[in-house]
């Protein structure tokens, strides 16, 4: 099996090439439900959590983000799930300037392609856990979770919010818009340096078909013990250092996304 260096691959190889190198796709989220928590922590706390590459934006900010993600066009017009810790970040190179949202951590609920794809093409530090809808509860209240083994890592609980109107609704999503996610890829080598060591900028699209906004949400960490969930007990003990100092904003929405992977790409 040949193996055609200008076009790109996914493991295992007998797939084939899936797109021209010179092409990237774009992926489409037909139905996206997003429920997310902003607020300021102590920046000395954030900027421990960054690659070298990276340095604390203006303002020590972090999102907290559940999404339900339904007719993806890379799924056969199935969905995923997914539970992110992101923080405001720069990175000043010798060709790029950028400020955005570094991933964290980014919970997913579906492995392939979701996972894989992420982490393997763009270096988003992607991990599988079980994530809950955006439940609407008899009180008004909006809660989600996500949960490893049965043990519940972090969640949501957002008293109710209030209804904006388009003009509001169209300034949200520009907003949006004009903060990429960064991330750095990294892949071990079986020997020797990395085989891959290097930030990324990657892009996406969403339009808001509904909006809701408030101030207020009750961010929750669980008591899992390293005997309970392995490893992510050292994941979850960094992201609870981000304390909440002061709430930003809480938004809720119905909309749709399209992925441009097109525009993802290295930093330099």
């Amino acid at each position: 099996m040949k193996v055609n260096q200008s076009k790109h691959y996914n493991m295992p190889l007998l797939m084939g090439p899936l797109y021209e190198q010179a092409a990237p796709p774009k992926f489409r989220y037909s139905q996206v439900e997003v429920l997310a928590f902003q607020y300021m922590t102590d920046v000395e706390a954030l900027a421990e959590l960054l690659p070298r590459h990276y340095r604390p934006g203006k303002e020590p900010l972090v999102t907290v983000v559940f999404s339900e993600n339904n007719g993806v066009s890379f799924m056969a017009g199935g969905g995923f799930r997914t539970a992110t810790f992101m923080v405001e970040a720069s990175f000043d190179g010798e060709r790029d300037h950028v400020t955005g949202d570094y991933v964290l951590v980014m919970f997913e609920n579906q492995a392939w392609p979701p996972i894989i794809g992420g982490r393997e093409n763009v270096g988003v530090p992607k991990l599988f856990a079980d994530i809950s809808s955006i439940k609407l509860l008899p009180n008004g209240h909006l809660r989600c979770e996500a949960s490893f083994w049965g043990h519940m890592l972090f969640g949501l609980d957002v008293p109710p919010l209030k209804n904006q109107l388009g003009v509001l609704r169209a300034f949200a999503a520009r907003q949006i818009n004009a903060r990429p996610m960064l991330a750095h890829k990294y892949i071990p080598s079986l020997e020797g340096p990395p085989d891959a060591d290097y930030p990324t900028f990657i892009k996406g699209d969403a339009s808001i078909n509904k909006l809701w906004m408030g101030k207020r949400a009750s961010l929750r960490f669980g008591i899992a013990r390293s005997e309970d969930i392995g490893y992510l007990k050292i994941l979850m003990d960094a992201l609870a250092t981000l304390t909440i100092i002061k709430p930003v904003q809480v938004m809720h929405y119905l909309g749709s996304y399209v992925d441009r992977y097109d525009l993802c790409r290295r930093l330099r």
